[in-house]
């Protein structure tokens, strides 16, 4: 900001100094010359405070305009001279008119009147000089203060969901945390000695059991738990398991207190696949309960919750166990209805993936498979796509100034004053700067525009541009400030999206 300012009052010094040089110093008898209307034009205008992107845009307009205004004044000596240099040879003509006996001006007068002329001359072609050695300063003090303006925006150093370190831990206590799942079998058990150390007073509840207590011992159970994390054995896909783990599932519910608002519940791959279509087992009445089941009983009850007890649900599938770790593969997590049916996950990766979900605080569904790496998994990388979730990515070779362009671009085409619908984006958005880029929120059709940004919850895209550590610096957009029961407006992004990808393919940055 200082260099901006810097740079505008020495351009404006410079252009008051070219105008007040050129206009009075014309000779005497010569009409007085004004500077090209190009340069006058040009004058530079008050500067105003504005953020770091937005200044050094202003100073290189302040750049153009000392670069107009010196060459305005070159051209400007340029056309000045001709006349002198008429009015030069002028004076040697009356001269040897007088010679010859005509009239006019003495000897003195004329030597004087030439000698005036060619000094004008000579400080015409020292001011064309001096405008061009201006003109390389200027420009050379430019590039030093906006690379200065630039290298001072501040920038996060790893991902804003990054909870540092290689433990859950690290993230600080969880809050408490229900695991309902079966007493010696399948992940339940192993994830409440995960979290033992992390979460604040993490309790175990038995699926097939709870379906059998009485609903007042679960309320007591559940007392003061903001999440729960339903864990069946996804090794026993038989009918009497899945059905058990259904009825726990239901009973859980229907005592989940008011502060739960969360429920992370583990599938098998390749539910709901089976969706659609005539099924002869359903028609006659013979219908088996299956992995769809237990996916839609916490569907359907999470659809029937208020805006005043909303209960967010995370589904993560994975198949099933193998005999050994290494037998499947690396770890690999993907979109929600990815990953072949017969594909395995270790139990281990199971417990650690829902261990990190939490303190990552991942907000989309997806499914994970293999088991071996285990010690190597970067578990921020793994699951960072599923906050929001991500919905773009690219990598960049300097986070700051890719930073910096998203900031511009969307104050250039969504600033104050700008309408989304001329971009293809047919809901208003309201849009706000932060530390690693913008952040562009969703305003209900037809509302006035003095809505407050933070109260916000109709949806937006937040670009945050990062430079984790061991992994190559990126720009991401990922979905922000969804607020229960809102549908994603899908349309918008994608209008949004399109329009920045076509904007950044035009840029190497």
């Amino acid at each position: 900001a200082q260099g901006a300012q810097s740079i505008h009052r020495s351009a404006t010094r410079s252009y008051q100094a070219m105008a007040a040089f050129l206009v009075p110093a014309a000779p005497p008898g010569v009409q007085p010359a004004t500077a090209p209307a190009t340069a006058l034009a040009l004058a530079p205008s008050p500067l105003q405070p504005q953020q770091p992107v937005t200044l050094a845009r202003q100073a290189i307009n302040v750049a153009a305009v000392v670069g107009c205004a010196c060459v305005g004044g070159s051209l400007c000596s340029r056309r000045l001279r001709k006349p002198s240099a008429s009015l030069v040879a002028l004076a040697r003509m009356v001269r040897v008119a007088r010679q010859a006996g005509g009239e006019g001006p003495s000897e003195e007068e004329l030597a004087a009147a030439e000698a005036e002329l060619e000094a004008f001359q000579d400080g015409l072609e020292a001011l064309e000089d001096e405008f061009a050695e201006e003109v390389e300063r200027r420009q050379a003090a430019l590039g030093e203060k906006v690379d200065e303006i630039m290298k001072g925006a501040p920038l996060a150093a790893k991902p804003a969901v990054t909870i540092g370190g290689s433990s859950v831990g690290a993230a600080g206590a969880l809050d408490r945390i229900a695991v309902c799942g079966i007493l010696g079998a399948g992940p339940g058990e192993a994830l409440v000695a995960r979290l033992a150390d992390e979460a604040k007073g993490t309790i175990f509840i038995d699926l097939l059991e709870a379906a059998r207590l009485p609903f007042e011992k679960l309320d007591e159970l559940l007392v003061n738990c903001k999440a729960l994390a339903v864990c069946p054995d996804l090794g026993d896909d038989s009918a009497t398991a899945v059905e058990g783990t259904k009825n726990g599932l239901r009973a859980i519910l229907a005592s989940v207190p008011p502060e739960c608002t969360k429920v992370l519940l583990l599938s098998h791959i390749g539910a709901q696949a089976g969706k659609g279509g005539f099924k002869l087992d359903s028609f006659f009445g013979s219908k088996q309960a299956k992995w769809d089941d237990i996916e839609d009983e916490l569907t359907a009850n999470c659809r029937k919750r208020t805006v005043n007890r909303p209960l967010r649900h995370v589904i993560v599938r994975a198949g099933s166990p193998p005999a050994s770790p290494e037998a499947v593969g690396a770890i690999c997590c993907m979109g929600f209805d990815e990953g072949p049916a017969d594909a395995q996950t270790s139990t281990d990766v199971v417990v650690e993936v829902a261990a990190w979900a939490f303190a990552l605080e991942v907000n989309s569904s997806f499914t994970v498979v293999g088991g071996s790496g285990m010690e190597k998994a970067d578990w921020n990388e793994l699951l960072l796509p599923f906050v929001g979730p991500e919905v773009w990515r690219a990598e960049v070779s300097d986070p700051r100034k890719a930073a910096i362009f998203v900031q511009g671009w969307a104050e250039e085409f969504f600033g104050d004053g700008k309408r989304a619908i001329r971009m293809g984006v047919k809901t208003p958005v309201l849009i706000r700067k932060t530390d690693a880029g913008v952040i562009f929120k969703f305003k209900p059709v037809g509302t006035s525009g003095d809505e407050d940004f933070d109260s916000l919850t109709e949806g937006g895209l937040e670009f945050v541009a990062e430079a984790p550590v061991g992994q190559a610096p990126r720009l991401r957009a990922r979905r922000c400030a969804y607020g229960w029961k809102v549908v994603a407006k899908e349309n918008s992004e994608k209008a949004l999206l399109d329009k920045f990808a076509k904007d950044w393919s035009e840029v190497s940055l």
